[in-house]
């Protein structure tokens, strides 16, 4: 099975080496290069391809997202996966604008950024935490006043796999129950995603997220 390429760029050495050895452990995936300057990035990404890029933002020099545009012009087929500290709203912006395929932070746990990296890599969008609220934000600022919906940036993007899968689920009038015995998982973590459902969609009721889920064609 060919492994995933992931090229890692990012200033401090000692972060770049803790990435480095959990993605090396992992059976599908490699660290194929790295850099610690967005100069570095740019001038390695021209005789090296990679499946995946991981992008800190801030670094000294060119910053991640001016690095990040120049890499995606220059290799049109490796997912951009940024990486950072920071959940600033222009940084999600100008990431969605550039065609970055997913934007999480630092302080996610191991297995959600690994998971991250396969997500992006099989061609989904990928964005958590504080960043999906960012997201939700810049999806209803583009509503115009005849309802429509742009496609950039739309909340399909901000639900997890998992949680398309019980918003769709609880759509057909499947019970919590029913959907923990259909997925394998407790009710106390299908109640956790129905509320983080809510907190993404911004809305108190499942109706409503619903609602904005049927609007980006996630359920029909």
């Amino acid at each position: 099975m060919k492994k995933i390429a992931v090229f890692l760029v990012d200033d401090h050495e000692i972060f770049r080496n803790g990435l480095k050895q959990l993605i090396n452990n992992e059976p599908d995936m490699e660290v194929s290069g790295e850099a610690s300057s967005g100069e570095e990035a740019i001038t390695s990404l021209v005789h090296m391809q990679a499946d995946v890029i991981i992008m800190d933002i801030r670094m000294q020099g060119i910053s991640g997202l001016d690095t990040g545009k120049s890499v995606i012009k220059a290799n049109s087929n490796a997912k951009l996966l940024f990486f950072s500290l920071f959940d600033n709203p222009d940084y999600v912006s100008t990431a969605l604008d550039m065609g970055a395929s997913g934007y999480i932070l630092k302080d996610t746990s191991n297995k959600i950024f690994l998971h991250a990296i396969r997500s992006v890599h099989n061609g989904h969008f990928y964005f958590i935490g504080d960043v999906t609220d960012t997201v939700v934000r810049k999806y209803h600022e583009q509503r115009n006043v005849t309802g429509e919906i742009s496609t950039v940036g739309a909340p399909e993007i901000a639900l997890s796999k998992r949680e398309q899968q019980i918003i769709r689920m609880i759509h057909q009038g499947v019970s919590n129950k029913e959907i923990a015995e259909t997925l394998g998982i407790s009710i106390r973590t299908i109640e956790a995603h129905r509320l983080n459902i809510l907190r993404k969609f911004q809305v108190s009721t499942i109706e409503e997220a619903m609602e904005n889920a049927r609007a980006a064609s996630l359920l029909v």
